[in-house]
């Protein structure tokens, strides 16, 4: 009975002693409030901020990063000032002179009021200005009234701004707009007919190097009318030269007696029509002759026959030069043809298409005829033998010479009228394992990768069919990198992430 007792009294003891080291650690324990983060963009900068839960008497320190939204690298120098006013009119004010170090601004805050704070930021620097105001910034009374809420992990991708600051990054809203169905096939670049010569020399000779010191050299700029080379006459030149002027005197003064008699009536029509025939054809090689050469005390000057860029020269310094020999070519590129092949099928499209949109190798970005202000200008009345393809020809303007005659190109053939899609860059395009997605700014620095379903492009845009919402905003610069950072296991991130 004895021992039964004692056992009552051992068990209630311990019992006792389980439920106060419970209560005691109940009432030594702290809850780890998350931090707040905030982002917003305006169309100067970009905003990310994190703050830890705010309380009356406490000191909290803010971690404002700004970017440049220029190019998306830090703000480096200016003023921020910066307002907390309360719903009671309570204010409080704090002014930074410079980031804490590039991108981040860190001032300390201690709030002698509770309440709901409109926070204004006011950015003055040579760099970038903006104002930014972010609202609903709670400060409570007592750390016991700061509401428990579990941390929510999410499967976000973490990228922190000083590694968003350090490469080539950018970002863009996922929007409405304007684009136009197209019929994808290919092209290539041609020299615009009026705008290419080949320069052959109308007389014999030799390219003496002592009357050529300037003898021109590939990619070499000339005007019209300009003298590119000297050649020196062979003997029998001149005797050609002079028979060439000769010729077209005598058959103009022929054709203006028989055109006298004419009108007289003194000869037949079939007499004038032989003669005015024959002066036109000795009117045209002399015309020609002058056109291409200009006499020098040295021998016979070639000019150039068209403005432009010199290419294919096909003789030396030193060259024995024959009559009809062709010497070099002269491009224009200012003006360029793009001819599409389209196939047979496809015959309606090239007869009633007027636009196209092209990317030419080496340069990725689309190009539109129009915006080049060109123009659809002929279809052709046959197909290609070869291809069976009915070539489209377009025209076009080629701002600063960069794209380059010969060059193979990717068409987009316009279809309809304009429509709005919901559209994004297709730079914001990454391709894994052939489907298509994207990586979504959710906030900051975290990041979310979507797989999408696309449809049309247009102007260097592409139709978001499934994926995406309006406003969201994806990443157009830097989304490999962010795609790498998805592979390290430490990208997945909480809310309220803090550096």
């Amino acid at each position: 009975m004895q021992r039964i007792f004692l056992n009552l009294i051992i068990a209630t003891a311990l019992v006792t002693l389980m439920s106060c080291s419970h209560d005691h650690e109940h009432e030594t324990e702290t809850h780890e409030h998350e931090a707040i983060s905030i982002t917003l963009w305006s169309d100067s900068t970009e905003l990310f901020m994190e703050y830890p839960q705010l309380v009356v008497g406490h000191d909290a320190k803010f971690l404002i990063h700004l970017s440049d939204m220029k190019n998306f690298k830090a703000v480096t120098e200016g003023t921020l000032q910066i307002d907390f006013v309360n719903e009671n009119g309570n204010k409080l004010s704090v002014t930074e002179e410079k980031p804490a170090r590039d991108g981040i601004y860190i001032p300390i805050i201690n709030f002698k009021d509770a309440g709901n704070y409109k926070m204004t930021m006011n950015l003055n620097g040579k760099q970038v200005s903006d104002n930014i105001i972010v609202n609903n910034v709670i400060v409570y009374s007592l750390d016991n009234d700061i509401p428990h809420e579990e941390e929510q992990s999410t499967a976000d991708i973490g990228f922190l701004k000083e590694q968003q600051w350090k490469i080539d990054f950018a970002t863009e809203v996922v929007r409405l707009r304007d684009m136009q169905g197209s019929f994808k096939t290919s092209g290539e670049i041609t020299a615009k007919p009026d705008y290419y010569s080949k320069v052959v020399s109308p007389v014999s000779g030799i390219v003496t190097p002592k009357i050529n010191t300037s003898f021109p050299k590939p990619g070499m700029y000339v005007k019209q009318g300009e003298l590119v080379i000297t050649i020196s006459p062979s003997a029998d030149v001149n005797n050609s030269i002079e028979k060439i002027k000769s010729d077209f005197i005598l058959a103009k003064s022929e054709y203006e007696r028989v055109k006298k008699l004419y009108d007289v009536k003194a000869v037949a029509q079939k007499r004038l029509d032989e003669t005015k025939f024959d002066f036109e054809a000795k009117q045209a090689s002399y015309n020609a002759l002058i056109d291409q050469i200009k006499f020098t005390e040295n021998g016979y000057a070639i000019v150039a026959p068209i403005s432009g860029y010199i290419e294919n020269i096909l003789i030396n310094l030193g060259s024995q030069i024959n009559s009809g020999q062709e010497l070099f070519s002269i491009i224009n590129p200012s003006r360029l043809i793009l001819k599409v092949n389209v196939p047979a099928s496809k015959f309606e499209l090239a007869n009633n298409t007027k636009d196209a949109s092209f990317i030419v190798e080496g340069y990725k970005n689309e190009l539109s005829i129009s915006s080049l202000n060109g123009r659809k200008i002929s279809v052709a009345s046959s197909l290609d033998n070869k291809s069976r393809t009915l070539p489209v020809y377009f025209e076009f303007n080629n701002p600063k010479n960069f794209i380059k005659a010969g060059m193979y190109a990717e068409v987009f053939l316009k279809t309809n009228e304009k429509e709005k899609y919901l559209s994004i860059p297709i730079s914001a395009i990454i391709d894994e394992d052939g489907l298509h997605t994207a990586y979504v700014q959710a906030e900051g620095e975290s990041f979310q990768k979507r797989k999408l379903k696309t449809g049309l492009t247009d102007g260097g845009y592409i139709q978001v069919i499934e994926g995406l919402n309006e406003g969201e905003r994806v990443v157009t610069i830097g989304g490999y990198q962010v795609r790498l950072a998805a592979l390290s296991p430490e990208s997945a991130i909480g809310h309220g992430h803090v550096h």
